[in-house]
């Protein structure tokens, strides 16, 4: 299996004043070359804490405590500030939820862009500058010759999703992670990035992580999911498995809230409770007290995530293997 992105027993905490809380708990999951993987979840579930480890981006208040992020072959955890950064654009790069609060307003779109190119690569000014051009063109903005003068508030959103997008692409990284990249676009504009975010990994061969509670945008770009809850990730599964068989009732959940429409609907189906907070997660499953099929055992032990075959692992106790080999 050719692994670019490899998280093994990944343990984050926030520093608070009385004392550490855990948000994200023994998390492992592989990207492999080429391919899309989605991480889904409500908010608050970890999906982005974890996203920015890997980019090396977490607040000020938080650290890795255990475990491993490697691109490759090399550990990215506990690399210097100074070795991250000849990482971060060039081998790995971010499309953020916002991009009116991820490009810099006081600096127009070219030298963002070309400031990046030069950081990286061992190019002119005018070089630099004409591949700014080359990325804008490749993103499909319209008068790119303009618009690489022109400052963010002068864009509208989905234009500054692709000025986001270009800037990521503009070193041609190995692994793009996007974080709920269309989540501020209409619908028109989110298939139109989604459409060209295919299309660059096609003609780069690159690697994408795709976090987002969409499960509309999951079946459009992934190859795999996986599925985290409160910290942990709960269930690892291929696209066609969450769609047609999910192990985990959570994901279960999160599939009967997305709304039918062939059928006429009176209420929308959503998971009673919420995510329990950080610093009070319960004793057993922090799934317990909104599922279903909750047994006794669910409140007393923490279950591990089962694996039920090729890339399919469900973090719940009706998913434990019997003696015999098969599931319960």
């Amino acid at each position: 299996m050719n692994s670019i992105i490899e998280i093994k027993d990944l343990q984050i905490a926030f520093r608070t004043d009385s004392r550490d809380v855990t948000v994200i708990d023994n998390v492992n999951f592989r990207v492999d070359k080429g391919e899309t993987l989605g991480i889904v979840g409500e908010s608050g579930c970890g999906k982005s804490v974890t996203s920015m480890s890997i980019m090396g981006l977490l607040p000020p208040i938080a650290k890795v405590t255990k475990g491993s992020i490697k691109l490759k072959d090399r550990e990215l955890v506990g690399m210097s500030k100074k070795q991250l950064r000849s990482v971060r654009g060039k081998e790995i790069a971010m499309i953020f939820q916002e991009p009116m609060t991820s490009l810099n307003p006081v600096y127009n779109i070219g030298k963002q862009i070309i400031e990046l190119i030069l950081n990286h690569r061992k190019v002119s000014k005018k070089e630099a500058k004409a591949h700014a051009l080359e990325m804008l063109k490749l993103v499909g903005i319209p008068r790119p010759e303009e618009v690489i003068n022109e400052y963010p508030h002068q864009l509208s959103g989905g234009m500054r999703q692709r000025v986001m997008i270009a800037l990521a692409m503009s070193c041609n990284p190995e692994v793009l992670i996007a974080d709920e990249p269309t989540t501020a676009l209409d619908v028109t504009i989110q298939a139109q990035i989604l459409e060209l975010m295919k299309d660059l990994q096609k003609k780069l061969g690159m690697s994408i992580i795709l976090i987002t509670h969409d499960l509309g945008v999951v079946a459009e770009m992934c190859d795999r999911v996986v599925v985290m809850y409160a910290g942990q990730v709960v269930e690892e599964c291929t696209i066609e498995q969450l769609f047609t068989k999910p192990h985990h009732p959570y994901t279960e959940g999160l599939l009967a809230s997305v709304p039918n429409m062939e059928e006429e609907q009176e209420t929308l189906t959503s998971i009673p409770g919420t995510v329990p907070s950080p610093g009070e997660m319960p004793k057993g499953c922090r799934f317990a007290e909104r599922c279903p099929y909750v047994l006794d055992r669910c409140f007393e032990k923490v279950p591990e995530l089962f694996v039920l075959g090729p890339n399919t692992k469900s973090r719940c106790w009706l998913n434990e293997p019997s003696e015999s080999g098969g599931v319960q």
